[in-house]
């Protein structure tokens, strides 16, 4: 049911994100910051699918949504045939709610939830601003982006993959970062909180929102060596993994992470997959990272992330064919050396953007025209 907002004084947006929570923080960053510089004077409204996490998340989070009938490509099956009739039908939805809701801009972060509220906003003639988190654009933000209003962009290099004719349309700002997300967390309290020991060194390992089976398999072998190391281990399964019934005195187990600022600032190294808000909160953040980038994603767009950090000597990057036999030691290189986890720990500085969401939010404020709606 789609239900008119009536107009106000506020700054009304629609947001398109979902399927990963790497399409959803930066998008909620965004509106956050949006949300303190209007002094809360403003009205958010995020489309996704039916079914993934953003149906729970979005309205946990406070904010109210609307689903669209939107499915990705699954290969040549069934879903298949009607997936023109889900684009359209979701095209349509998105159009009905921008003509109830008014919107000043529409914010679309990629993936094919984007496509249909992307598509309805040129049409609508509602100015569109494209978040590309990723080095290389995806496939949606990549047809999207031509007839943005702007493009935010969280890589310098990422300027490259776009026409020259684009140029003024693109602004680099990094990957916009929730504020729990900080630098400045104690480490000894961010432990205890976890439930960890406060003075043994930490290394994090976590796979996103929904888990890395490569990566659990890795630490699930290794588990028997990993109990005889100095560091203890935070690991995070996501879920669907099958737990070992009994583990090491010196490894935490849990299939999420609510507080992932805690999580950051416990660790000394991370383990994760490069997924571009993992590589935008571990610039944040300044931890040294072992990285095993996604080989499934559409566009390679893990590799090409882990790259960036790698030409920085911030992380090393492990292929999921070699995670297993290679992690431990790996790990154990960059703990033992604390010279060298102190120098790769400040390089993953260099690559944070600490007011990319802030950025991020001036931009769309001043594309969307309510400044000077205000001042009528």
């Amino acid at each position: 049911m789609i239900n008119a907002v009536s107009p106000s004084n506020d700054l009304r947006l629609v947001v398109a994100a979902g399927g990963t929570g790497g399409h959803i923080f930066p998008a909620v960053a965004v509106v956050e910051q949006i949300e303190r510089l209007t002094e809360n004077h403003c009205s958010t409204v995020f489309m996704g699918s039916q079914d993934r996490m953003e149906t729970v998340l979005i309205p946990k989070l406070g904010y109210p949504y609307v689903s669209m009938p939107i499915a990705g490509f699954k290969g040549l099956s069934v879903s298949t045939l009607t997936l023109p009739l889900k684009v359209f039908s979701s095209i349509r939805i998105a159009r009905a709610y921008i003509r109830l809701h008014k919107p000043h801009a529409i914010v679309c972060t990629g993936a094919y939830i984007s496509y249909p509220v992307g598509i309805a906003a040129i049409r609508e003639g509602v100015p569109l601003i494209v978040l590309e988190s990723n080095l290389n654009p995806g496939k949606t933000n990549g047809r999207l982006a031509p007839k943005a209003a702007a493009v935010v962009l969280a890589f310098e290099d990422s300027v490259s993959f776009y026409p020259e004719s684009m140029k003024s349309l693109l602004h680099v700002f990094g990957n916009p970062v929730r504020s729990q997300v900080s630098a400045h967390r104690d480490q000894r309290e961010a432990r205890q909180k976890l439930g960890l020991h406060a003075e043994k060194p930490t290394v994090l390992v976590f796979g996103g929102s929904l888990g890395a089976r490569t990566i659990n398999i890795a630490i699930e072998r290794n588990l028997s060596s990993i109990a005889t190391k100095p560091y203890q281990v935070l690991w995070q399964t996501g879920k669907g993994f099958t737990t070992p019934e009994t583990l090491p005195e010196n490894v935490t187990m849990v299939p999420f992470l609510d507080d992932m600022g805690s999580a950051y600032a416990a660790a000394d190294v991370v383990v994760s997959r490069s997924g571009a808000t993992t590589i935008a909160e571990l610039g944040i953040v300044g931890k040294p990272a072992i990285l095993v980038p996604l080989p499934s994603a559409s566009t390679n767009e893990q590799e090409h992330n882990a790259s960036v950090v790698s030409r920085h000597d911030a992380g090393v990057v492990l292929s999921d064919a070699t995670v297993r036999n290679e992690l431990l030691q790996t790990i154990d290189a960059i703990m033992n050396n604390p010279i060298r986890k102190k120098l790769m720990a400040q390089n993953m500085s260099t690559l944070g953007r600490p007011k990319a969401a802030e950025d991020a939010a001036n931009l769309i404020i001043r594309i969307s025209g309510w400044n000077n709606e205000l001042s009528r």
